[in-house]
């Protein structure tokens, strides 16, 4: 019998992979090329962040204490009063932050981690997600309890645990990220998913939403090294943004939508622009030896404040890239950093198991 004939294409392989480095290399020279100036080049004749500026002589104001393992999140309510915070107890709280009290007590599934929570826009519907790879939401009573278990819903479950959760602009669509390496855009009332987002190679850790209308776009940060920016109209991967040497622990919009800025375990900060397609500022010094972990810009963005492992919380000019100011009030490493929607005041969670605001 005459043997059937094999076709071996390692040659027609090897050369489109060699095509293919020769485009990447073709496109960061044109990258460097078109990189005539430096962020903080470009803005040295603007002035210096003043050293009494409120944002840079903030205190702890309050302590919120409740949790009895590690807070692993937070999220502020639109009123910039409550707060919704999830911890390694199974346990999310909802508290006054004017008062240090809590209001709400929800356990999500006993000896489940709740890895991330969101507060949608109008403040009565919650979302939580956990260890278990589920995203339940739940709608607040005014009459500070929670309604029968009916208007607990499971909307989102994926094939690992969810790392983030977050409402898309209205408490009807809800995004999750997940270690399974996907995003997912779910619609709250139909319990079911419009989009999957796939393209990133190891854990999703964390998600941010434009902040401008139509909404179109989400930023997403991944254990990968590296950063994406997704259309939500199709689905697909627009930008992706490399230079850190570890994960990106988190990503956070610049409030003028343009850029984004991201913490990594690789102890840098960094910001890259959406129009350059690439990256205009890096926030590091040699004394940082210990990964970012979290971060947030204030209400202008000028000043940007990131959480670190070794314990500290700092503040970094986004213009000038200098550092400004630091302050030492947990006794564990920081897991979340974010600004009040007024930016009037800074709230931090800690894995010593308490959130702390500042003003």
């Amino acid at each position: 019998m005459a043997s059937a004939e094999v076709s071996h294409p390692s040659g027609n392989a090897t050369d489109l992979l060699k095509k293919c480095s020769e485009l990447k290399e073709a496109l960061r020279f044109e990258k460097s090329r078109i990189a005539d100036t430096h962020l903080s080049e470009a803005t040295a004749d603007v002035e210096e962040v003043a050293a009494d500026c409120p944002l840079l002589t903030m205190k702890q104001r309050k302590i919120l204490k409740g949790h009895h393992r590690k807070v692993l999140h937070f999220d502020w309510c639109a009123d910039s009063r409550h707060l919704l915070s999830g911890a390694q107890d199974s346990f999310a709280f909802v508290w006054d932050g004017f008062t240090s009290h809590k209001e709400f007590e929800l356990q999500l599934q006993e000896d489940t981690w709740v890895t991330s929570c969101a507060y949608a826009p109008n403040g009565v519907v919650i979302a939580l997600a956990g260890m278990h790879s589920k995203c339940v939401v739940y709608r607040i009573d005014s009459k500070d309890t929670i309604k029968s278990t009916q208007t607990r819903r499971t909307v989102g479950t994926h094939n690992a645990v969810i790392t983030s959760c977050t409402f898309l602009r209205s408490d009807q669509q809800l995004l999750t990220a997940s270690a399974d390496k996907t995003c997912a855009l779910w619609d709250v009332e139909r319990i079911q998913p419009i989009l999957v987002f796939k393209g990133h190679t190891r854990d999703v850790l964390g998600l941010d939403t434009h902040p401008k209308e139509p909404f179109s776009v989400f930023a997403s940060a991944s254990s990968d090294h590296t950063v994406r920016i997704w259309d939500i109209r199709t689905g697909k991967c627009v930008i992706k943004f490399d230079g850190h040497d570890s994960d990106v622990n988190a990503v956070r919009f610049f409030p003028t939508s343009e850029s984004i800025g991201t913490a990594s375990g690789d102890g840098t900060c960094r910001l890259f622009d959406l129009r350059a397609d690439q990256e205009i500022s890096i926030y590091t010094a040699a004394s940082i030896l210990f990964g970012a972990s979290s971060l947030d810009f204030s209400k202008s963005g000028r000043i940007m404040f990131v959480g670190y492992n070794d314990y500290t919380l700092r503040a970094w000019d986004t213009l000038k890239e200098t550092h400004l100011a630091m302050w030492i009030g947990h006794q564990d490493r920081l897991s979340h950093v974010q600004m009040s929607p007024d930016g009037m005041a800074l709230c931090t969670s800690s894995w010593d198991g308490t959130l702390a605001i500042w003003a």
